[in-house]
């Protein structure tokens, strides 16, 4: 009986329970903006049937679009895996994934899923067509596609699986979708003969591309939807495992809206147990409306006005009185365990031991060092204030060293990829091998340091094969505001590029501040495995030599100083 009554009734008690769109107004071609929205989801994973818990997790998605009706939303985002959650593991359950997948229409034949009772979409996702309908909105949504096949890159099962987005219009038609390329492991699915780039555009005049979580550290499709299609608005639908400490979710999606300077809508999965969650909109190097990092499980929206980016530039100043967040109780979305034994995120760590790393001697004034690495040289100049009396008997307190990367780590054994990094970092004592690692957040602390300023730059190849962002968290793990740094790419010639990022307002409660670079030419090479000497190496120092006189007598002198 519950099977049936979570299949034929669904869609019609989903129906009755929920009321139609409260406005009818949108936002248009001419609007200088759009209202957009991104959810942090905590999903439903108990019990054995997977077609059941998606059904469930339709149910709490039901909430999320009234509040984002009631808010008059365009597009709104869902996590990936928020739906098709379930507590299968996807790397050896995939006999326990076939039942509960969904076959879709191709986004050509722009079908509308809800109450097609010929199509043999899952109740869940019809559900989902439906509320697009009902609503007038644009709704994006992770699910887990089944796709019939044969021949030799058929599985032998007779199904190719895909971690697909799918993109419902107002009408509830399927008009887009994307099959994730870059698998974080997820060895039970399967990858297109060639990954796709998808993009779409809306009847309010907005052409968004969409990538998936793992996605947003690799050239394809992600930095091709901003440097090939022109792309101005990412969806981003992330099932993230955030890592110290460069990776937490919300340092990253800041990290990479603001190189490319993109809109940038990300959604989260909240699962504090595994480091998951993170959700934010981003304006790129206008900064951030709003930004949801919890410890502890979440279920939570966000909603913004979004200005448009037209030839290049936005049609108004970002204003952050411009987005709202709104937190769901246990009753409103009941999918959160009070009595959850994990008190904060479980993060995992990046290995640093191949890194070069300074550890950082207290001090009240300027401190300069030049750093390398494989070659990477990087140069740092600190400004500080140190409170020596703070530091005295059993008080917990960072350090900080400075780290410098450039060679091939491994993402935990899934893949590995070419990373430069230069880096100021926290430590929990002396060690370097505590600089991945964070106090409790119910331990005290005290901030004896401050830094009013930090400068790292660096002279080094440029190549479109290498994307650069600028990284930093505090150690509520935020990330800093645009207001706080600047970070700027000077080209010296066709094959270097001259790097500089500066913390311009003090701060006693940093925990990372980086250059964080990623080398794709590297990508699938082994593992760097050792430091290299943190001497400036003759060939390092020959090589800038070049690059100097190759630019010209003018600009020597500008040049020095940018270093």
């Amino acid at each position: 009986m519950s099977n049936m009554f979570a299949g034929s009734t669904f869609l019609y008690l989903i129906g009755i329970f929920y009321s139609a769109r409260l406005t009818l107004q949108a936002s248009s071609p001419t609007s200088n903006y759009y209202i957009g929205a991104v959810v942090e989801y905590h999903p439903v994973t108990k019990g054995d049937n997977g077609t059941a818990i998606a059904n469930e997790n339709a149910k709490n998605f039901m909430t999320f679009l009234k509040t984002a009706s009631e808010n008059e939303v365009d597009i709104i985002v869902f996590p990936e895996n928020a739906l098709f959650s379930g507590k299968s593991n996807p790397i050896d359950e995939r006999s326990n994934y076939l039942p509960h997948s969904t076959y879709l229409p191709h986004p050509k034949e722009s079908k509308v899923p809800c109450h097609d009772t010929s199509s043999n979409v899952m109740e869940a996702v019809k559900a989902m067509s439906c509320a697009a309908k009902r609503h007038a909105m644009y709704i994006v949504i992770n699910v887990r596609e089944k796709e019939k096949c044969s021949g030799e890159n058929c599985s032998k099962d007779g199904h190719n699986l895909y971690n697909t987005n799918i993109v419902f219009d107002r009408t509830g038609a399927l008009i887009a979708k994307y099959r994730k390329w870059n698998l974080f492991g997820e060895l039970s699915m399967n990858r297109t003969s060639k990954p796709d780039i998808s993009t779409f555009r809306t009847d309010f005049d907005v052409n968004f591309g969409q990538f998936i979580c793992f996605d947003i550290l690799f050239g394809t499709p992600a930095v091709k939807l901003v440097r090939d299609k022109k792309v101005t608005d990412i969806i981003f639908s992330s099932h993230w495992f955030s890592e110290l400490p460069f990776l937490t979710a919300n340092q990253i999606q800041t990290g990479w809206s603001f190189t490319h300077n993109v809109n940038f809508l990300g959604s989260g999965y909240n699962a504090p147990s595994t480091g998951s969650g993170g959700t934010g909109i981003y304006a790129g190097k206008d900064g951030h409306f709003a930004r949801v990092w919890s410890e502890k499980s979440a279920n939570a929206l966000i909603v913004a006005k979004i200005p448009k980016i037209i030839n290049g530039q936005r049609t108004q100043p970002i204003n952050p009185n411009d987005a709202m967040v709104f937190f769901y109780s246990i009753t409103e979305i009941p999918t959160i365990n009070q009595q959850e034994s994990v008190p904060q995120q479980h993060l995992k760590t990046d290995d640093l031991s191949p890194y070069t790393t300074e550890l950082f001697q207290p001090t009240n004034g300027t401190h300069n060092l030049t750093l390398c690495n494989n070659d990477l040289c990087c140069n740092f100049t600190t400004e500080t204030v140190h409170h020596d009396n703070l530091v005295k008997g059993a008080a917990k307190y960072y350090r900080y060293r400075f780290a410098v990367f450039n060679g091939v780590r491994s993402f935990s054994n899934f893949a590995t990829g070419g990373v430069e990094v230069c880096s100021v970092i926290s430590c929990l004592d002396d060690n370097p091998t505590s600089c991945n690692q964070r106090f409790d957040t119910n331990t005290i602390i005290v901030h004896p340091t401050t830094f009013n300023s930090i400068v790292i730059s660096s002279i080094t190849k440029d190549s479109t094969n290498i994307t650069r962002f600028p990284l930093s968290i505090n150690t509520e793990l935020h990330p800093l505001n645009v207001t706080d740094f600047t970070f700027v790419s000077n080209k010296i010639n066709a094959t270097h590029v001259n790097l500089k990022y500066t913390l311009t307002k003090p701060r006693k409660d940093l925990m990372t501040f980086a250059i964080y670079g990623r080398n794709l030419t590297a990508d699938g090479l082994p593992k760097t495995t050792s430091a290299s000497s943190k001497i400036i190496t003759p060939v390092y120092l020959l090589s800038i030599t070049f690059i100097i006189l190759a630019v010209g007598n003018n600009e020597i002198n500008s040049l020095l100083s940018f270093v």
